[in-house]
């Protein structure tokens, strides 16, 4: 048994951020909650301890005094960008070897679009 309330719309009052985001699943033996605005997403479960599953997309506090976000996502994004415009410039990779979903391309977005696109 439950209980579902879905909303979308593009009309929004002013807030903290563009739109609002989020997911929240109450079950009989915890809950999750993910929150796309903010980037985060909890867990609790009976018996286990309170999880903040992703927190941060990046790692803002330093490693043994050094920085330390480079394998952050917003900057692993921009790194392997880069890395494939070099290898493929190079010669050693094709724009092509990219369509295995180490890298997002319009091959590998295609299904995603289209879902988007059917509303």
């Amino acid at each position: 048994l439950g209980c579902a309330v879905y909303t979308s719309s593009w009309v929004a009052p002013k807030g903290d951020v563009h739109s609002q985001q989020r997911f929240f699943y109450m079950g009989s033996n915890g809950e999750i909650n993910v929150d796309q605005a903010h980037r985060g997403m909890t867990v609790a479960q009976d018996g286990k301890p309170f999880a903040s599953v992703n927190p941060l997309f990046m790692k803002y506090t330093p490693t043994n005094g050094m920085f330390s976000g480079q394998a952050s996502y917003g900057v692993k994004s921009f790194e392997l960008f880069v890395d494939a415009c070099r290898d493929i410039n190079a010669g050693s990779r094709t724009v092509d070897s990219y369509d295995d979903g180490s890298l997002a391309t319009a091959c590998t977005t295609v299904q995603g679009t289209a879902i988007l696109e059917a509303g």
